[in-house]
């Protein structure tokens, strides 16, 4: 069994202590109702997210929750690229752009 566990990478993720576990309980139980609210209502924040995550809109391509994750993660580090600039731009007086 813990080869099983090593070739899938579980090792590199370690949670110790039952207040660290809880914490990483609390986000993924918050991704999964995101993704289920995301599924529920659809269209068109459903489109944006799956496109942000890369679908191709092949016929034989599916809809799920990993595309959903990662066009997530892309709109998030978006909205976190640019407050940052706007911060270094207004608080330092540098233009990045």
């Amino acid at each position: 069994m813990d080869e099983e566990y090593n070739k899938k990478g579980y090792e590199t993720f370690q949670v110790r202590g039952l207040a660290r576990i809880r914490k990483v309980v609390a986000v993924l139980l918050g991704l999964a109702v995101f993704l289920w609210e995301v599924e529920r209502l659809g269209d068109p924040f459903k489109g944006f997210l799956l496109q942000l995550g890369g679908k191709l809109g092949l016929p034989s391509e599916r809809d799920g929750p990993y595309l959903l994750l990662r066009g997530l993660v892309r709109l998030l580090n978006y909205e976190v690229t640019q407050e940052l600039l706007k911060q270094a731009k207004g608080g330092r007086g540098r233009s990045f752009g």
